[in-house]
């Protein structure tokens, strides 16, 4: 073993006490040698170590490579888990954005927090995402290419080899006779880094034969050098009140910021809410037509599965919005749950003094959306309001008004989800009642 790998695999020994190891192993050259590094090491228990490999059903041979790693595995004594993804958003994302995007969520349904799990990609692969995130106008965040140490959903990720070349991982493999798997699509130049890779890298390493090297150190600077914008951020954002949990920034506390700390604020604290990051023209629109636009519109901007909307001084970053039928209407009979979206339900508390009683579902409670004009007489207050009245009052951003529940006893308004009921939801003394409430995931 190489003084490189040898000190790499105490590192990774130290890190990893009494935590379960996954390794996630595609078949390849790389995550190979990783997963051998560790099974044959005396350092580590093999009960220990997992090995995880995701089919993502892209190549016709692709469940004989599933046979080929579960083979290996067992031949080192280490626990093999398979699992078929459907890889998605290929149109939108590319091919492989959306297959890692898919490996990634399906590896961390896996793990607790408890676990590490290390992939393998190396110090030719830092270098090339480097190169890539150049070429495409990347800042520090971007030119830092992959972090040692990250996480993946409730565990620890690990890239033990980025500081490895591939040479040093083949000459291993070669040395312990290894046989891996060798992806045909790795040559196809569609592919930009695959292009890189066999075009351009060779030219490269011929003139400058230690640019793994010196690019990975590059980006050890542009990790460095995010680090101290994260901390300017966080000190900009002190200086501001934030709604953390309605994922809220003051627009006059973000104008009050220069340009370039103004963009670095929205970047981390988009980054925060993981969304993805927006380009630098999206941006610069955020600032443009979302904070300086004029106070009574309603301005949005949108980006890859986020967008950016403002109410009351504040720029508010939410997913798009899900399509949204104002004129569905459902008979309520008891407190069963009614499906509004994807991620939200209708449901239902037992509470005693005020809510929905069997009276109120037994004339045919409906559940509704506003269709303007509707007024309720909210409980302990003398007159009537109009929804228009009691939303401004209640400071509910315009997008949100027509998707509250509203309950109905004939053409009476009796409860505005959420937010307040009428004298009509009274309970006598112990008797049952419902509270609706929104129920999200």
């Amino acid at each position: 073993m190489s003084n490189a790998l040898s000190l790499l695999l105490e590192q990774i020994v130290a890190t990893c006490t009494d935590k379960a190891i996954w390794v996630a192993y595609s078949g390849g050259v790389d995550s190979h040698v990783l997963l051998h590094l560790l099974a044959t090491s005396v350092q580590i228990p093999k009960a220990r170590i997992r090995a995880i490999h995701i089919d993502h059903g892209l190549h016709a041979e692709s469940a004989e490579w599933a046979s080929h790693c579960a083979y290996v595995a067992k031949a080192l004594g280490v626990k093999f888990h398979n699992r078929a993804v459907t890889v998605s958003n290929i149109d939108e994302k590319g091919l492989e954005a959306a297959a890692r995007h898919a490996r990634y969520q399906a590896i961390a349904a896996h793990l607790s927090s408890d676990d590490i799990v290390l992939t393998a990609q190396h110090r030719d692969d830092q270098a090339e995402s480097l190169l890539l995130q150049l070429l495409r106008g990347a800042g520090p965040k971007g030119l830092s290419a992959m972090a040692r140490v990250s996480r993946l959903g409730q565990a620890q990720l690990m890239r033990p080899f980025l500081s490895i070349s591939q040479s040093d991982i083949k000459a291993y493999a070669t040395r312990h006779q290894l046989q891996w798997l060798d992806d045909p699509s790795n040559e196809d130049q569609q592919f930009n880094r695959n292009y890189l890779r066999h075009k351009v890298w060779p030219f490269i390493t011929a003139r400058w034969p230690s640019a793994g090297a010196t690019l990975s150190r590059s980006a050890q600077h542009c990790a460095e050098a995010e680090s101290l914008l994260s901390e300017l951020a966080e000190l900009d954002l002190a200086t501001m009140t934030i709604d953390k949990e309605a994922s809220c920034l003051p627009v006059a506390g973000l104008l009050k910021l220069s340009r370039a700390r103004c963009r670095n604020v929205l970047r981390y604290f988009i980054a925060q809410l993981h969304f993805a990051l927006p380009s630098t023209v999206i941006l610069q629109r955020i600032i443009d037509d979302v904070c300086l636009a004029a106070v009574d519109s309603a301005p949005v901007v949108c980006w890859t599965e986020a967008e950016v909307r403002r109410y009351q001084g504040q720029l508010y970053f939410l997913p798009p919005l899900s399509e949204h039928d104002a004129t569905r209407s459902v008979l309520c009979y008891g407190p069963d749950e009614v499906v509004l979206s994807e991620h939200c339900r209708l449901g239902w508390l037992s509470v005693a003094e005020q809510g929905i009683n069997q009276a109120l579902f037994d004339g045919g409670l409906r559940m509704g959306f506003r269709q303007g004009g509707e007024k309720i007489q909210l409980h302990g207050q003398a007159h009537h309001k109009s929804l228009k009245q009691l939303y401004q009052a209640w400071a509910i951003p315009p997008w949100e008004r027509d998707r509250i529940p509203l309950l109905f006893s004939g053409n009476e308004l009796v409860a505005v989800v959420g937010y307040g009921l009428s004298d009509r939801c009274s309970l006598a003394p112990g008797e049952q009642g419902y509270l609706p409430v929104i129920k999200r995931r």
